[in-house]
C-alpha cells in the first residue's frame, strides 16, 4: 500500500456489482430475444443472418459484460480508504492514490449537473480533494475512518460542476457529471456503431 502504518482499510461493496448485474439480466432477457428474432429474420429488403443470429446476439451482449466484469475487478481490487499514520488515504480503480492529512473534512454534497442531482462524498484538505460516490462503499465502514482521522461531516449544498471545482481546485470530477449529454450522446453512438459493426461482421461469416 504505502510506507505508512495502516490502522485501517476499507474496501469497495463487492456485492454491489453482482447486484446491477442480477438487476440488468431480467432488463435485457426479452430484448435480447427479440433482437435475436429480429437478427435471425431480417426486416425489409434485410434478409436476415439466420443461424449465425445467436453467436451475434450473444457478441453484442458478452463483450460489454466483460467490460463491466472488466471494470469491477479493477474497482474491487485496487480501489480502497484507509486510515495511516493519521492521515486519510484514497485510491481509486486506477490506482491513483489521494492523501488528506487533515486538518480536513467530508461533506457530503449533491452535484447538480444540468438540472440532475448526484450525491457524492468529498474528502478535502487545504491541498487534496477527492471526489467518492457513496453507493459503491458500505458507509458505516466510510464513518469509521472519518471517526478515526476526526473529520467533521458536513453538509456541502447543491453546487455545480464549475462551482465544486472553484471550493476545491484540485478534485476530479468525472466527464459524465462535469458533460452527462455530452457523455450520454457519445455512448448512444458507440452502442449503434458496435451493434451495426457485430451485425456486419456476422452477416459475412
Amino acid at each position: 500500500m504505502t510506507d505508512r502504518r495502516t490502522e485501517f482499510v476499507v474496501s469497495p461493496d463487492k456485492s454491489r456489482f453482482g447486484r446491477v448485474a442480477l438487476a440488468v439480466v431480467p432488463a435485457v432477457l426479452v430484448p435480447g430475444i427479440s433482437m435475436t428474432r429480429l437478427l435471425a429474420n431480417g426486416r425489409g429488403t434485410s434478409e436476415g443472418l439466420g443461424p449465425m443470429s445467436i453467436p451475434a446476439a450473444i457478441a453484442l451482449v458478452a463483450l460489454p459484460f466483460l467490460w463491466y466484469l472488466a471494470y469491477a475487478v479493477l474497482h474491487t481490487v485496487n480501489a480502497y480508504v484507509a486510515f495511516a499514520d493519521g492521515a486519510v488515504l484514497v485510491r481509486n480503480w486506477a490506482r491513483r492514490l489521494t492523501v488528506i492529512e487533515g486538518p480536513g473534512s467530508v461533506a457530503r454534497t449533491h452535484i447538480n449537473s444540468s438540472g440532475i442531482a448526484g450525491a457524492v462524498l468529498v474528502v478535502s484538505d487545504d491541498r487534496a480533494a477527492v471526489m467518492l460516490n457513496p453507493r459503491q462503499w458500505r458507509e458505516a465502514e466510510l464513518e469509521k475512518v472519518w471517526r478515526r482521522a476526526a473529520l467533521p461531516e458536513k453538509f456541502g449544498g447543491t453546487p455545480t460542476p464549475r462551482e465544486l471545482r472553484k471550493r476545491y481546485p484540485t478534485i476530479r470530477i468525472p466527464l459524465y457529471i462535469r458533460y452527462p449529454g455530452v457523455v450520454y450522446t457519445f455512448w448512444t453512438i458507440l452502442v449503434i456503431l458496435y451493434i451495426g459493426v457485430v451485425v456486419n461482421v456476422f452477416a459475412r461469416i
